[in-house]
């Protein structure tokens, strides 16, 4: 567990409030579209708070990071982001607090709630605290987010409260805009007002970058390449299995050629999220020079497939054809998440 310079301390805060909460059960008037914002004080960045429970099944609080977590949120609600999809799973940004029988609780998680001397009996009972990172394996809390999901919770309680006695206090007074729990320096002593804030848009910086793809290595194999009549389908997605070569385990992301016809797999190559596109670029001009040709159609599912692949398909005069789904792409996951289960 990442606990370097984290004193018990700093836990007995955190699950000192998450027990609080838990008594609190604001989920019984809360609901999961009531979203609310609680400022960082050391770095400025708000967190997007989702309580979660009105059907009794899981009971757990979200705090989504900044305008890009508050995004795949809504992109989830609004059905951008299909729940269907395993992709779906591998997008989250937030921190996470949830209530979970004995069974579900981590060891490391076990060894600092003995340490501090704490007792939990019943379902959904033991405080949880995870980290979750796009591409990467749900992760124990940080110094830092221990402080400050420590202030989030706390701060949560202050509005469920207040929400309980005046379910109004949450109706935002323009279109877009949020209720956030904003701290303040008042004589040396943090204190917490309301502010009504609309997210910062999200910066050009912060987006996935666009392949950068020499086109002069495409025109070198194209005279060694020979036409064909095939059809491939070709995807992204996160395998299902984590990798850990590191100090936190990944999933990685893996980019799939698939037969239209046949159905057999052409090619696959697996790498770490956010490292990908070169790899992806350099692996795919392997193949095909190994391959020795070129086909007729490709067919892509996103819109990120059909960006990396349009060098491709402009150089080599191939057909790039954007489709809702590939029957093909859709099995072979299937059957790769059943061999990982078993």
């Amino acid at each position: 567990m990442e606990e370097t310079h984290t004193t018990l301390k700093e836990w007995q805060k955190l699950y000192e409030a998450a027990i609080e909460f838990r008594k609190l059960e604001p989920w019984k008037w809360m609901h999961e579209t009531d979203i609310f914002g609680v400022q960082n004080p050391k770095t400025g960045e708000i967190g997007y708070c989702c309580i979660m429970g009105e059907l009794g099944e899981v009971l757990a609080m979200a705090v989504y990071r900044g305008t890009e977590g508050l995004q795949g949120y809504k992109n989830i609600q609004n059905g951008s982001i299909d729940i269907k999809d395993p992709d779906s799973l591998f997008v989250q940004d937030c921190l996470m607090l949830s209530f979970e029988n004995k069974r579900y609780v981590h060891e490391d998680d076990r060894e600092v709630i003995n340490e501090l001397g704490l007792k939990f009996k019943g379902k959904n009972a033991w405080p949880v605290f995870r980290s979750y990172r796009p591409g990467y394996f749900p992760w124990f809390l940080n110094r830092d987010e221990i402080i400050y999901m420590t202030f989030v919770v706390e701060q949560a309680i202050n509005v469920c409260l207040r929400a309980k006695d005046n379910w109004r206090i949450l109706l935002a007074p323009k279109k877009d805009f949020y209720l956030v729990r904003q701290p303040e320096i008042k004589n040396g002593l943090l204190t917490w007002k309301d502010s009504w804030m609309l997210p910062k848009p999200i910066e050009v910086r912060q987006k996935k970058p666009v392949f950068n793809i020499d086109e002069s290595k495409i025109e070198e194999i194209k005279s060694k390449l020979s036409f064909s009549t095939n059809i491939w389908e070709i995807d992204f997605f996160y395998s299902p299995v984590p990798i850990n070569q590191g100090e936190r385990p990944f999933f990685p992301y893996s980019l799939i050629v698939i037969d239209h016809d046949s159905g057999l797999i052409n090619f696959m190559h697996i790498a770490e999220p956010f490292k990908y596109q070169k790899e992806f670029v350099d692996k795919f001009i392997e193949f095909l020079a190994t391959k020795g040709i070129k086909p007729l159609e490709i067919l892509v599912r996103k819109e990120e497939v059909k960006k990396f692949l349009e060098p491709f398909s402009s150089v080599l005069n191939i057909k790039l054809t954007l489709k809702k789904k590939l029957g093909n792409v859709e099995h072979a996951r299937k059957e790769l998440f059943k061999f990982f289960k078993r």
